[in-house]
């Protein structure tokens, strides 16, 4: 598991952003391409939020234990 002090700084980094994301912002973060957005909530790596039609959200804080559980692997 991350450290706290690691977790602290990426929320830091990344405070301009809501705490409600769109795929948009998701991809600026985490600097992926949508499809590959897409391809981690479809395998349930990053949860998305009850959505209406089209718009899906993502928590930022789900975002930021993605970063740490990327960093963590590799």
């Amino acid at each position: 598991m991350a450290s706290d002090p690691t977790k602290k700084t990426l929320k830091s980094n990344y405070r301009k952003y809501p705490p409600v994301l769109t795929v948009k912002q998701v991809c600026e973060i985490m600097k992926l391409k949508p499809t590959r957005v897409y391809g981690m909530i479809q395998r349930g790596e990053l949860q998305k939020i009850e959505h209406c039609g089209r718009h899906i959200r993502v928590l930022k804080e789900d975002v930021i234990d993605a970063l740490i559980a990327h960093k963590n692997k590799g």
